[in-house]
């Protein structure tokens, strides 16, 4: 029989409770292999030992939960209702909050979160249509290639996908007929991210 180490027990625990509360669902035995350097096999084994020992449920596949998501899948979080934010240039933002909702932590993840409903149809590539709802985490930062909510200078905001190559930063709406918002040079000063797009609540 194989001797078991047990720090990787506490590594990949802690990996899926992180992916959990980034992504609000457990990660793949691939994932958690990217995550922790730790190999697929490995990983399963030590998954099987877990769930033998009753530390987790583990389904073979990508149905691992934790006693943390336990205890996270009953929990909620506020998120701010905000008003409609345009989906095309830059606009002129609205200060007025309308509510607060709640929302489950199992579905969110861990964060601070706002809800904007998209107005305008620069995003539908991204299947972000005109009066959808927009999860809304806040950050301080984006990543590249990734949706967010900008706001310039203080009083103008747009949802695009964040896009930064030779010293510019480009503003990239999800429609073929719309051209990207460019800033350069000192106006990059001006641009402030209010938070990553990371849901998408739509009406059928």
């Amino acid at each position: 029989m194989r001797s078991k180490n047990t720090e990787l027990y506490g590594k990949i625990t802690a990996f899926v409770n992180e992916y959990f509360d980034r992504c609000g669902r457990s990660p793949s035995t691939r994932e958690i292999e990217g995550g922790t350097g730790i190999s697929r096999p490995t990983v399963q084994r030590y998954l099987r030992e877990m769930e033998e020992r009753g530390e987790l449920e583990y389904d073979g596949h990508r149905g691992i939960v934790t006693d943390y998501m336990r205890g996270a899948a009953g929990a909620t979080t506020p998120v701010l209702m905000g008003n409609a934010i345009p989906c095309g240039m830059l606009n002129e933002v609205c200060d007025a909050e309308l509510e607060t909702v709640r929302m489950p932590v199992a579905l969110t993840g861990q964060g601070e979160f706002f809800l904007l409903r998209a107005r305008g149809n620069s995003m539908i590539n991204a299947g972000i249509d005109d009066g959808d709802l927009v999860l809304i985490k806040r950050c301080e930062r984006v990543r590249q290639g990734r949706i967010a909510a900008f706001l310039y200078d203080g009083a103008e905001t747009t949802l695009k996908r964040y896009k930064e190559r030779d010293e510019a930063i480009y503003l990239v709406p999800e429609n073929d007929e719309m051209e990207p918002i460019v800033i350069r040079g000192r106006d990059r000063a001006r641009l402030t991210v209010q938070g990553e797009a990371v849901m998408v609540l739509k009406d059928l």
